[in-house]
């Protein structure tokens, strides 16, 4: 059982990996390509959870902001870590919520948005960033779109998993 649990575990990581691989392989415009990318991570965060549990979930949600840097998309570094507060209280608020069926849709990916929020906000206050233009991207990057791709995850992993037989 505990091998069974450690492959389906590598394999959970591995497609959201290259899910999150996707645009650097499909040349998609960026609005786009942050939602669906976005959807597909949450919904991979949320199905690892379901599928294998807490543990595996957290560790995928720490190495999703990781391979993020390496790619380019997370071009300020010290974001990492609110990223991956971010993945952790979603995953968490997740994994409380097992029962709650509408609860558990909105109010991870909200917990989600306002943490990460704040602490963007907070980092460019560290930063003393001064570039409203930018200022006004990262923000948003970490506001509406992480709450949409949030709940839009949370649907999409139910509808797999009803389809797969597991809930």
């Amino acid at each position: 059982m505990h091998n069974r649990q450690l492959v389906r575990g590598a394999l959970l990581i591995a497609v959201a990996l290259a899910l999150q691989g996707l645009r650097l392989i499909v040349p998609l415009p960026l609005p786009v390509s942050t939602f669906l990318i976005g959807t597909l991570v949450h919904m991979m965060l949320a199905l690892t959870l379901d599928l294998n549990g807490r543990t595996t979930a957290l560790l995928l949600g720490a190495l999703l902001p990781v391979t993020a840097y390496l790619q380019g998309q997370l071009a300020v570094p010290l974001l990492l870590p609110v990223v991956w507060l971010g993945n952790t209280v979603f995953v968490l608020c997740l994994s409380l919520l097992l029962e709650q069926k509408w609860l558990r849709l909105w109010l991870p990916p909200l917990v989600k948005t306002l943490l990460m929020l704040a602490g963007t906000w907070l980092v460019l206050e560290l930063l003393a960033l001064e570039q409203p233009p930018l200022r006004r991207m990262l923000l948003f990057a970490m506001s509406v779109p992480q709450l949409v791709t949030g709940i839009a995850g949370i649907a999409f992993a139910r509808v797999l998993l009803r389809r797969l037989g597991n809930v």
